[in-house]
């Protein structure tokens, strides 16, 4: 009869490696994050457009009109900004600013009636924000634009906030736009080209 072999007794033959397989986590840990490709944005930075103290209910009817004629929101606000300003300087269209006893720089808006906080939601407890900290941005908005709003609400200019400058010509530009004094037609803008596949009718 054979003897037994004890299961804690090693052997000389070796065994047969099994491989492990690998670990997925471990494979995650060790390869770096792919990096996104920035390029396009460093390119086009200088056509992005941030202002703070723009009123949100003007910046939504950017936005709408935008949407009803299929255009990026940043063409629209230029185009109404555009006619503004062209309005300012034919004087057909004026921008009176006035003291501010809480600031330093001038206001166009002395009272508070004419350019509303935003309301809190019902039932909750927080305080309606500042105007000055809604952020309002906008893309393809040409650099000399920004140039020329910013030259006229500097202390060169008016004195005033660029937020309020840019509330006022908003709120010019769209009472024109629904009273049919600015048109703006879109265009339609080829992006691709297709194949036509000759010999198929």
């Amino acid at each position: 009869m054979s003897k037994r072999r004890s299961p804690f007794e090693t052997s000389n033959e070796t065994m047969p490696v099994v491989a492990a397989p690998p670990d997925l986590y471990e494979s995650l840990r060790v390869a770096e994050p792919r990096k996104r490709n920035r390029h396009w944005e460093k390119q086009h930075q200088s056509h992005k457009a941030v202002y703070r103290g723009v009123d949100p209910k003007l910046s939504l009817q950017v936005k709408s009109i935008a949407g009803d004629l299929c255009v990026p929101e940043g063409e629209v606000a230029r185009a109404i900004l555009e006619h503004a300003l062209r309005c300012y300087e034919r004087g057909e269209f004026d921008l009176n600013p006035r003291p501010n006893p809480y600031r330093l720089r001038m206001t166009l808006f002395p009272t508070h009636e004419s350019l509303p906080a935003p309301k809190p939601i019902k039932g909750s407890k927080h305080k309606p924000e500042a105007l000055w900290r809604v952020i309002t941005t906008w893309r393809g908005f040409p650099p000399e634009l920004k140039r020329e709003l910013s030259a006229l609400a500097s202390d060169e200019g008016l004195h005033v906030p660029v937020g309020e400058l840019i509330t006022a010509l908003l709120r010019f530009g769209l009472k024109e736009y629904q009273n049919g004094q600015l048109t703006l037609t879109p265009v339609q803008k080829r992006t691709s080209f297709t194949l036509s596949l000759e010999g198929t009718k």
